[in-house]
């Protein structure tokens, strides 16, 4: 008997094994947890994240694409949460973007306000969105 046994979630930034997400994702499943992925919308993200998440030994994988930076797209992989399990105890927000031209020792100093605020956004501000659309599904409102 696990601690999360009966719990469920959707877990953001699965990218591979290395990720803190998969990690956490081991763990959850570990605890007894059931667990729900998001990935990247392109088809090569989404094939890194399939295999990360194969690794888990999670059998039938919910794996839903989702740009944190959309709120169509989280808006849809909410709802789409929704239909397909019936509590969510839990999200797991391990997503972090930077645009690489920027992060070069001899660039960052002359990243741009739109790089920066793109950054913050995906990486911080999108756990914002996630918990506004999470908290009416959790019980006692997250």
């Amino acid at each position: 008997m696990g601690l999360l046994d009966g719990k469920c979630g959707l877990v953001f930034g699965v990218a591979n094994h290395r990720s803190y997400a998969w990690h956490i994702a081991r763990a959850l499943l570990a605890e007894g947890a059931r667990c729900a992925f998001s990935t990247l919308p392109d088809e090569r993200m989404a094939e890194r994240t399939r295999d990360a998440v194969a690794r888990l030994g999670v059998e039938e994988p919910w794996i839903v694409p989702c740009d944190a930076a959309r709120d169509e797209d989280l808006d849809r992989i909410f709802d789409e949460y929704g239909r397909s399990f019936d509590r969510l105890d839990f999200i797991v927000h391990s997503i972090a973007f930077a645009d690489r031209e920027w992060l070069a020792p001899d660039r960052f100093a002359a990243t741009p306000r739109g790089a920066f605020q793109q950054a913050l956004d995906i990486s911080a501000y999108s756990l914002v969105a996630m918990a506004r659309r999470g908290r009416d599904r959790m019980a006692a409102g997250g």
